[in-house]
């Protein structure tokens, strides 16, 4: 049963669904990807790999690349399959959320608003990039939609990350806006 299993399991799985991958290929797809909503290290993945092969949810097999380099590539099997669709239907865990711009803001009364403001300045432009990118891969994607199956809901996914981004580019904008208020409240009281 899919229950109480971690969720790298599920990633690979769920790629090698989509296609045959090497551990290289697995870990470039999701920082290209899904990294606005999920990471894995290669420490997590390749014992991962290992184990799912031990399993019999994917076979490997020895591949020589174009520049004569030999790697494993991995093949998800019918019970790989059936595992990533008994996970499907079980309930999704409660998300655990972790800002440390939020954690930072909330404890930056021990601190200068301009650092506070540079920070959030530094998210607002990492964020806006990833949403520059991501609107490129939609781009592609509805251009392609009949290529792959889940076309349609990878565009459902960045649809999600999209919105999010456009609610953080605000929350931005508004927070800054609050800092550089505070900022000018005590300079003025300090030379009041």
């Amino acid at each position: 049963m899919a229950t109480n299993k971690n969720k790298t399991r599920y990633v690979i799985l769920g790629l090698l669904n989509e296609e045959d991958l090497s551990g290289y290929e697995i870990k470039r797809i999701i920082d290209l990807r899904l990294s606005f909503f999920w990471n894995e290290s290669f420490g997590q993945i390749y014992p991962e790999l290992k184990r799912l092969t031990l399993e019999g949810l994917i076979v490997a097999s020895d591949q020589t690349s174009n520049s004569g380099k030999e790697s494993k590539k991995y093949s998800i099997t019918n019970q790989g399959r059936q595992e990533l669709q008994e996970w499907l239907k079980v309930p999704v865990e409660t998300e655990l959320i972790r800002y440390e711009i939020l954690l930072k803001l909330y404890f930056s009364n021990a601190s200068t608003s301009s650092s506070m403001i540079n920070h959030i300045k530094e998210f607002e432009i990492n964020h806006r990039k990833q949403r520059e990118l991501f609107q490129k891969f939609e781009t592609q994607l509805k251009q392609n939609i009949d290529v792959h199956s889940n076309h349609r809901q990878i565009l459902m996914v960045l649809a999600f990350g999209q919105q999010v981004w456009d609610t953080y580019a605000q929350w931005c904008e508004e927070t800054v806006q609050s800092l550089e208020l505070i900022s000018t409240e005590h300079s003025e009281t300090d030379h009041g």
